[in-house]
């Protein structure tokens, strides 16, 4: 079943005009990883209220954590009823909105997965970090610098949370990641004691997921990360045919393969799907720092990139002049923050603040409410379809489903 009237609530709850507050401790992204592990029996922390489970869905010897990139919750109550592997969690499991964490962007995300933290404790919070040591901006998930040169941050410290495989494996559950291969840096950091397995196509990654469950001794933790929806919805957009059947491809290449395991293997794993965001549409407003007038008061890194840290809704700048950049965005439609301001509002949840945070927290946080914020019309996202990393309800209410692997075959 779908639970229009809790998405709705969840939508309604507003941080600011048009924006949702993250329900961080309530009905979260961030806590999926603890709620998965919790079916193990494994204490990870915070989990999500238990409605968010059927009665049925009880000892379990494996469990995956499926997470499909910006499968938001209204895509996927638009493309279910064509997809029969997402039309399986409402008929036979349970489908429950969720907030995603603020920022709604994958690097924030996928570290919330990784280490069951909320984005202030991880630290790590956009696309977009920054290495005060090398004075580099550099991009978090490939773990390379902007300019093409070397970096000191080391991956271990990357984030500032443990990830949740070796907690995992020391209370007897064997862990294992099944995701593309972005090679040394995040990945080392991320996957820790798990067992990697990777892919590169939409039937691989089904198969891998299958494999996995097949050779998992029990108990077992999957966590299975597809990024092509996501892909899809940046370059034709949000509401477009080609999101639509790249979800739709997933899922019949899931069902296909979940449908070869054996019969006792499925009828004991849980599987857990869940998106890090949904997207907007940002075609017809996307603007530049230099349009705004702000980008002089903006400080720049070793080879003059500005430190526009983050994401493009969802971006920290390093400023000279707090006021006078603040001036200078008072006529861009968008929530301007300071950084005490964000925290004291709890936009990126609960804990305290670290070292990789402080690296990559902005003095002003700017969250548009439509299109994106750019460096520079030369920007490698410039010209998206749909983009994501803020508070609009399309990209931050995100679906939480649950059936056994049975059922979805």
């Amino acid at each position: 079943m779908f639970e229009d009237d809790r998405a709705t609530a969840l939508a309604a709850d507003e941080f600011a005009d048009g924006m949702v507050r993250p329900d961080y401790g309530g009905y979260c992204f961030s806590g999926v990883p603890a709620a998965a592990a919790d079916r193990l029996g494994v204490d990870l922390g915070d989990g999500l209220p238990e409605d968010a489970f059927a009665a049925s869905h009880t000892d379990p010897a494996h469990v995956v954590v499926l997470f499909v990139d910006a499968l938001g919750y209204r895509q996927f109550e638009r493309v279910a009823g064509d997809v029969p592997f997402l039309r399986a969690f409402q008929e036979s499991g349970r489908v429950t909105p969720l907030t995603s964490t603020y920022p709604s962007e994958t690097a924030a995300c996928v570290t919330t997965m990784a280490t069951a933290t909320d984005p202030v404790e991880h630290g790590l919070l956009g696309w977009h970090g920054y290495d005060p040591e090398s004075d580099a901006v550099y991009e978090t998930l490939p773990y390379a610098a902007s300019d093409g040169g070397e970096i000191s941050v080391s991956p271990e410290d990357l984030f500032d949370a443990e990830p949740v495989y070796g907690r995992l494996a020391d209370a007897g559950v064997n862990p294992h990641v099944v995701g593309p291969d972005y090679g040394s840096g995040y990945d080392d950091a991320g996957q820790s004691v798990a067992s990697a397995h990777h892919y590169e196509r939409t039937t691989e990654f089904a198969l891998a997921l299958r494999d996995t469950l097949r050779a998992a001794d029990a108990p077992s933790y999957t966590y299975a990360y597809y990024p092509l929806v996501d892909s899809a919805a940046h370059e034709y957009g949000p509401g477009s045919d080609h999101a639509d059947a790249q979800a739709a491809a997933v899922g019949d290449a899931l069902e296909r393969a979940l449908g070869s395991l054996d019969d006792a293997v499925a009828a004991e794993t849980l599987v857990c799907l869940v998106a890090d965001h949904g997207q907007v549409d940002v075609r017809d407003s996307t603007a530049s720092l230099a349009e705004t007038g702000v980008s002089e008061h903006v400080e720049t890194d070793r080879s003059g990139t500005p430190l526009a840290l983050g994401g493009p809704r969802n971006l920290h700048l390093r400023v000279t002049d707090e006021a006078a950049a603040r001036e200078s965005l008072t006529d861009l439609d968008a929530v301007v923050l300071g950084r005490d301001e964000a925290l004291d509002a709890g936009l990126w949840g609960r804990g305290e603040p670290g070292a990789a945070f402080e690296r990559n927290a902005g003095d002003l946080l700017v969250i548009p409410r439509d299109g994106m914020l750019l460096p520079s019309s030369d920007d490698a996202d410039w010209g998206l379809a749909g983009m994501h990393g803020g508070l609009d309800p399309r990209e931050a209410v995100v679906p939480f489903g649950v059936a056994w692997a049975s059922a979805l075959a």
